[in-house]
């Protein structure tokens, strides 16, 4: 299958008028239908979760990620996205492998394995040390033990660049990765995710009001925000929500907000949730928490209008809501959520992005946060019957 995937992409490398950008080439291959199946690239379905949410007015349209990439989550276009750039760039050397290095979060190493996995290849990821245990055995075990999880030592660089810089680290300096392939998901996963966004964009019936996504790495932001805005004129705004404990967004022109808590109903146990491991100031894994990715363009970060800054009880709330009425979503998916739904209640038609499924291992009660346990203890749900297959993945979600 990935011989077949480069003898395609060999194809097109040579056929391309010499000096044609890999990005371009790019472009021209992932809207092949023979290389989106390979790679399992689909666009997700939108929907109207207004009703769940117990709207009275307004309109809230979710990009269902979680559905179309079930436990890999949003990042799985992501990593197969680079991973034909790579083979573009082999492509051109005659010559290419099947082993990739990259760092990050749960989501991008969740994909990245099932690509490795998928393509027998090898594939490495540097984390924060600051992951507790239970979160590493967790995506080992989801993913069939399919990839090499590196914790990146204390550089005091801060809780993002420190695996970063880790990352640049090895790939320069380690001979065990110097046949590695770095991804480099934090530089180029906008730039080449914008044939995602102009796929949803397309889906989209009618101009939002508004569109919603938390920042990150800056893939949604660039990939799919920006393409939709670009594709009605530039008329919706761009939101984002920041935990009150993390504000990184403050150029000049951008409006900042706080919610209004006035409405806000305790119901979930205190234990529903797990605590933030020893040293990250809260449990919503996706958005940075002491620095904007240095990596997005300037010009990436001036499409935002408005930022809205929440705490931990409005996307616990809000998690909790959708978990009870069907809706399992993941920490930063609940974020959007409740921005999204202030934004919806003055009236407006709101688009926002449902990252990944509700994981186990953001449950308090769940974990025990207990250690020595067997994962398939911890983690029941998604253990039971994920076999990283495509078909299984669409089953359980």
């Amino acid at each position: 299958m990935f011989d077949e995937l480069f003898k395609i992409v060999s194809t097109n490398v040579h056929s391309a008028p010499l000096g044609t950008r890999t990005l371009n080439i790019h472009s021209s291959l992932i809207e092949d239908q023979r290389v989106r199946e390979i790679l399992e690239i689909q666009t997700p379905e939108i929907e109207d979760v207004s009703d769940i949410l117990k709207l009275t007015k307004g309109r809230i349209w979710a990009v269902r990620m979680d559905m179309a990439y079930g436990i890999t989550g949003f990042k799985k276009p992501v990593m197969a996205s680079l991973i034909l750039k790579r083979l573009i760039e082999a492509a051109r050397r005659g010559e290419y492998n099947k082993k990739w290095i990259d760092g990050g979060n749960v989501n991008s190493s969740l994909a990245l394995a099932y690509y490795a996995e998928k393509f027998h290849g090898e594939a490495a990821y540097v984390m924060s040390r600051l992951f507790p245990d239970y979160v590493i055995d967790y995506i080992r075990e989801v993913s069939n033990r399919s990839i090499d999880l590196i914790k990146a030592p204390n550089l005091s660089l801060g809780i993002e660049r420190d695996f970063y810089q880790y990352l640049v680290d090895l790939v320069r300096r380690d001979s065990r990765y110097k046949t590695y392939q770095p991804l480099w998901h934090a530089k180029y996963s906008g730039a080449y995710t914008q044939f995602l966004g102009r796929n949803l964009a397309d889906k989209v019936s009618s101009c939002p009001d508004y569109i919603v996504t938390v920042v990150g790495a800056g893939a949604t932001l660039e990939g799919q925000a920006i393409p939709i805005q670009t594709r009605f004129g530039n008329r919706p705004k761009i939101v984002v929500p920041e935990h009150s404990q993390s504000p990184l967004l403050n150029f000049d022109g951008l409006v900042v907000a706080q919610l209004n808590h006035a409405c806000r109903r305790m119901e979930y146990s205190d234990d529903w949730f797990s605590k933030p491991p020893q040293g990250i100031p809260h449990y919503v894994i996706g958005p940075h928490y002491e620095e904007i990715n240095p990596l997005i363009k300037k010009e990436v970060l001036k499409c935002i209008e408005r930022v809205f800054l929440y705490d931990d009880e409005d996307w616990k709330e809000m998690s909790y809501d959708c978990y009870r009425n069907d809706l399992k979503v993941g920490n930063s998916s609940a974020a959007n959520l409740v921005i999204a739904k202030r934004l919806a209640e003055e009236g407006n038609t709101v688009l926002t992005f449902v990252y990944e499924p509700f994981r186990s291992i953001y449950q308090g009660h769940t974990l025990g946060e207990h250690h020595g346990r067997r994962t398939t203890e911890l983690y029941p749900l998604e253990t039971r019957s994920v076999q990283f297959a495509p078909s299984q993945v669409k089953a359980e979600n």
